[in-house]
């Protein structure tokens, strides 16, 4: 379904946040005949604000909550040594495969929310009181890599608001370009709301690898020894790790692409120990969405290495040291129910 005429018919009648995908940043240029890569998060803020929106968050910024809950998570479970391995949530189209074909792994996946729906909570239920405005007033639309995150507008949060109410993927907002005649020329670059300035680990999800990167971090900063993760930036659908922080010896997956899922599961299943396993559904992960530009492995790949040196500038590398979720980490912790999925 194509949301634009919905997303822009809430103008006027709501007070409307964009939320940008870290994956989106990175192949917008593309729109514009640039190199595929580029990083252009200021160029896309400025498209946002000029199509109508009244405000533009990061969703990095959510996913540096979904990293710091499911650091503690995974942390949880090492301190009692079961329940091994722990599988990422944030992809839909991992966690609808995972409903339909392996139910024996429920308990397996993180029980934290996706970045998505972690910042519109945060949208609504936090970012209101500061803008003097109520949570139903706000209307959110996630600007995405994927066609499968519309699935996710139908999750609500607790007190029954839909968490995001509309998805534009990266083709649907080509298309909206297109349509109203917008040059790069045109745009005024602008910053996303500093108030949800991501980490390094916020940026990096979109890319394979990604999310182990960000959880290996966040964890070795909860842990004292505030490494970064970068040896998992390789490109190989399936891939394996052996790392150590602290008094622990992780065995850590990560794979895109259900063939090689099922090949790992295989794996798991005849007994052998991963701790941590990270799956995304599709090429280079985020990158490669279904709802980005169609386009072929070579330029898929240098929007993963954009995306990873984009997030190497970050100022803060883990979300245990950012500013951004310092300032909400005790709503985090008093309303855990907004960002974890409910068994």
């Amino acid at each position: 379904m194509n949301d634009i005429e919905n997303v822009k018919s809430l103008f006027g009648n709501k007070f409307v946040v964009a939320q940008m995908a870290p994956a989106v940043r990175v192949t917008i240029g593309e729109v514009f005949g640039k190199e595929c890569g580029i990083n252009m998060t200021e160029e896309l803020a400025g498209l946002l604000k000029l199509l109508g929106f009244n405000e533009v968050i990061e969703t990095p910024f959510g996913a540096d909550i979904v990293t710091y809950i499911e650091a503690l998570e995974f942390l949880e479970k090492l301190k009692s040594d079961e329940g091994f391995p722990l599988f990422n949530s944030c992809c839909v189209g991992w966690r609808e495969y995972a409903e339909r074909r392996h139910p024996e792994l429920r308990n397996h996946i993180s029980k934290a929310v996706s970045p998505m729906m972690a910042a519109g909570a945060i949208t609504k239920m936090y970012f209101s009181r500061l803008w003097n405005l109520e949570p139903e007033d706000i209307a959110v639309v996630g600007i995405m890599p994927c066609t499968l995150k519309k699935h996710e507008t139908k999750f609500r949060m607790p007190n029954g608001l839909r968490y995001v109410d509309y998805v534009i993927t990266t083709r649907e907002l080509n298309e909206w370009v297109k349509k109203d005649g917008i040059e790069l020329k045109d745009i005024k670059p602008a910053q996303p709301n500093k108030l949800t300035l991501p980490s390094m680990n916020g940026v990096i999800f979109g890319a394979t690898g990604g999310i182990t990167e960000a959880m290996l971090t966040t964890l070795s900063y909860l842990l004292g020894e505030k490494k970064t993760m970068s040896l998992v930036r390789e490109n190989d659908t399936l891939r394996e790790y052996r790392v150590d922080i602290g008094e622990y010896n992780l065995h850590v997956g990560v794979v895109f692409g259900f063939a090689s899922l099922e090949k790992l599961l295989k794996r798991i299943e005849s007994g052998e120990l991963f701790h941590f396993v990270e799956v995304m559904m599709c090429p280079f992960g985020c990158v490669g969405g279904p709802g980005q530009l169609p386009t072929g492995i070579d330029c898929i790949k240098k929007r993963a290495e954009g995306l990873r040196s984009t997030a190497d500038k970050m100022r803060s590398k883990s979300p245990v040291e950012s500013p951004s979720i310092k300032n909400v980490e005790e709503f985090i912790k008093s309303n855990l129910s907004l960002f974890t999925f409910s068994d």
